[in-house]
């Protein structure tokens, strides 16, 4: 159960205006989201970044998903989310499981390799080691890096967020409808 109570869009206009940009870019307003509606403002902000590193990144759907999916270990509710959409994407089921193991994926491709490396040194208790990047750089474009470590940042804090807060995850129906908006955007 959620620590925070529901906000409430319609007692804020504010809130609701956020909501509807958020289900024009999603399809609809995930728990993750709707659990920060006490803060629309930073939430309109926040939802803003998510579209983008979402839908707006240098990288096509497989890496996109590829790369939260490795920010999403250990953060059941981002787990949830993207492991079935990763999926969806073309990640084998196998390279799945080892990301959520903790292992490195060895049915991936060397340049997917690398992201999950990056990410995973990313978030480690150091720093990313210069062989890491070096490696990232070998098969990604500058602008490629940057989304990569974006789109892992965001849901990272986003689950961070989500697991403070003890939000729930949604309903098999509303995953489902989640990933058929993805397929129709891909």
């Amino acid at each position: 159960m959620s620590r925070l109570p529901a906000a409430d869009e319609r007692s804020n206009p504010e809130l609701a205006e956020v909501f509807a940009e958020i289900k024009a870019t999603r399809g609809f307003v995930s728990n993750a989201l709707r659990s920060l509606g006490h803060a629309p403002g930073g939430l309109r902000h926040l939802a803003r970044f998510g579209e983008y590193v979402k839908y707006r990144t240098d990288l096509p759907e497989r890496l996109r998903e590829l790369s939260i999916l490795c920010a999403a270990r250990g953060v059941p509710y981002a787990w949830t989310h993207h492991s079935a959409l990763a999926l969806q994407a073309g990640i084998a089921q196998s390279a799945i499981d080892d990301i959520g193991a903790g292992r490195p994926p060895a049915a991936l491709p060397p340049a997917q390799q690398a992201i999950a490396r990056f990410i995973a040194e990313l978030f480690g208790a150091e720093f990313v080691s210069d062989a890491a990047f070096a490696e990232i750089r070998r098969h990604y474009a500058p602008r490629q890096i940057t989304d990569i470590a974006m789109s892992a940042t965001y849901y990272r804090a986003l689950g961070t967020m989500v697991m403070a807060l003890r939000v729930g995850i949604e309903s098999p129906e509303v995953l489902q409808a989640e990933r058929d908006w993805q397929k129709g955007r891909a």
